[in-house]
This record gives C-alpha cells, sequence and structure tokens, in this order.
C-alpha cells in the first residue's frame, strides 16, 4: 500500500510510497502520520486538516520583538562552578597511626608503673606486719592480685608503649630530615633493632634522639633533656637486671629485697615514660599536656613607663 504524508513546517504533500518517514526531506519538518493514497475521507483517522487558501494567498506575517542591547559587564562575573580542586585526603599508613599512639600509651605507662609501685610497697609491708602477727588470706591474696595484674598489665603496656615510641621516632626524624631537604641516614630496620635488641638499646636510642636534636629546628628544647633521658633510660635495665636477680635469691630476706627491687624498677620505669612524653612533646613543640606552645612575646620598657611605674609604686 502507497503512503502519503503531511509535512507540520512547510505543509507540503510527500509522497513516501511504502516506508513511512520521520523527516521532511525539503525543509526538515517533522512528518505527519502516514495515510493511504486513494483511502476514503472517513476510512482513515487523520490528524490534520485540509485548509483552502485561494490562489496568491500569504501566510500570516509573525511579529517578533527586535533584539534587546547586547549583554555586558563592568568587570569579570565572580560566578561559575568551582576552579580549586582539593588536595588529596592522605591516610595514615600502620606506622603513623602507631606514632600517634605512643603519647597515650606512654601515660598509660606512667600511671601503671606508678601504682604496679605502689602495689610493690604494699607488699613489702604486708611482709613487715607478717612478721609480728599473721596476715589475712584475704588481705595477702588481694595483695598477690594486684601485683601480679599491674606487672602483666604494665609489662603489656610498656612494651606496646616502646613499639610505639619507636614508629614516632622515625616519623619525627623523617619530618626533621624532610625539613632541612635531606633524607633520614638511618634504616628504618636500624632504628627498630637499635631500639629494641638488649644490650644494643643501651646506646643507639641516646644516639638516635642526639641526631634527631641536631637537625630538628626544636632542637635546642630537645638536646637540654635527652642526656637526662639516656641516664634513666640505662637506670631503668640496670634496676630491671638487678630486680631479675633477686628473684632468684633464696631465703626470706631475699625475697623481701627483691619486692623492694621491684618496686624501685616500676618507679623508674613509670620516671622513664614521663620523662619519653616530655622528649616528645618538645620535639613538637607542643607543652606537656599535649596543645600547641604559645610563644612569649616580650615588650621592651620604655622610660616613661618605668617612671609611671615608680609613681604607682610611690602611691
Amino acid at each position: 500500500m502507497i503512503y502519503f504524508q503531511i509535512c507540520a513546517r512547510c505543509r507540503h504533500r510527500i509522497d513516501v510510497g511504502t516506508r513511512p518517514l520521520q523527516w521532511c526531506p525539503r525543509c526538515r519538518g517533522v512528518l505527519l502520520s502516514p495515510v493511504p493514497v486513494g483511502a476514503p475521507p472517513g476510512a482513515v483517522r487523520r490528524n490534520f486538516r485540509w485548509v483552502a487558501i485561494r490562489p496568491g494567498g500569504r501566510r500570516p506575517i509573525l511579529h517578533v520583538a527586535p533584539p534587546g542591547p547586547t549583554p555586558s559587564y563592568a568587570e569579570i562575573p565572580r560566578w561559575g562552578l568551582p576552579t580549586e580542586v582539593p588536595p588529596p585526603v592522605e591516610v595514615p599508613d600502620r606506622a603513623d597511626r602507631l606514632a600517634g599512639r605512643a603519647p597515650r600509651l606512654l601515660a598509660a605507662a606512667v600511671v601503671l608503673f606508678a601504682a604496679a609501685a605502689l602495689a610493690e610497697f604494699g607488699r613489702y609491708g604486708v611482709l613487715l606486719v607478717n612478721r609480728e602477727r599473721l596476715i589475712a588470706p584475704a588481705v595477702l591474696a588481694l595483695s598477690d592480685a594486684a601485683v601480679w595484674c599491674l606487672a602483666v598489665i604494665g609489662t603489656g603496656v610498656g612494651i606496646a608503649a616502646a613499639v610505639a615510641s619507636v614508629a614516632w621516632l622515625r616519623r619525627a626524624r623523617s619530618d626533621a630530615y624532610a625539613a632541612v631537604g635531606a633524607a633520614d641516614p638511618r634504616r628504618l630496620r636500624t632504628l627498630y633493632a637499635g631500639s629494641l635488641i638488649p644490650l644494643v638499646n643501651l646506646v643507639m636510642p641516646g644516639v638516635f634522639l642526639t641526631e634527631l636534636a641536631r637537625v630538628s629546628r626544636h632542637g635546642p628544647r630537645v638536646a637540654p633533656v635527652v642526656p637526662w633521658w639516656w641516664t634513666v633510660w640505662i637506670a631503668n635495665w640496670a634496676m630491671l637486671a638487678i630486680a631479675t636477680a633477686f628473684r632468684f635469691g633464696d631465703g626470706i630476706q631475699a625475697q623481701a629485697n627483691g619486692v623492694v627491687a621491684a618496686a624501685l624498677t616500676d618507679v623508674v620505669a613509670a620516671g622513664l615514660a614521663a620523662i619519653t612524653l616530655v622528649v616528645m612533646r618538645r620535639a613538637e613543640d607542643r607543652t606537656t599536656r599535649g596543645d600547641r606552645r604559645v610563644p612569649t612575646r616580650w615588650v621592651l620598657a620604655t622610660g616613661d613607663a618605668e617612671r609611671t611605674e615608680k609613681a604607682e609604686a610611690v602611691r
């Protein structure tokens, strides 16, 4: 069957044959639905109607408003899409997260070792009282439980604080050397081995901190504390060796001396954790509580100010 279509734009009849079209080949307008050629008017539903126009008639003129003035701006418009690219978010790795936990672990170690020292001194007091009269089993059990629980928990937190402190040392050295445009000459394994292996760690941690104090811009605040930290560090290992030796002694007096040695070891360990925290705070230019240190502003007093102060003092 042969069809024809009417263009909605130019109103011409287009014979399309057997394949209807969508666009007018003359003006590219939209073609109306196809109609079979020769079909009676009532047989097919059409979506158009014929309008009689006399010969020579013209289409009505559409009145279009004249264009207005061209838009202009006195300055460059400040609206638009943002052009700044947000900086990439740096996700800290495991070592950085461990280094960030070092101050909290050290503070916990101070509290636990101080409590362990009090428990050891309490146990020594129980031993002294036990020489005169018998101690209640409940008091003795409570003393033993406090000593053993605090010793185990304190040792675990102390080891975790030591590992986290080495991670902090690695990060602090990397930042300090990067600030002067250099790389840390010490490898990561050297820092961990020199700080955690017994006997070797009596010397190397102090060397690492001394190098940090020389390179860091906060070195003048760190350098005076490093010798004191080194002394407490060696004293801690010496007290640990003495307390261990007393553990293997025979006799009641040797065991009592071992309790005193353990208490003193806990005291030194608490002091070591505290002074380590002080070194960290100074290297980061913070206060002991961890707040940013506010520099002190000094103002020179003039002669008029001095005379005013003297006059107020006389009044």
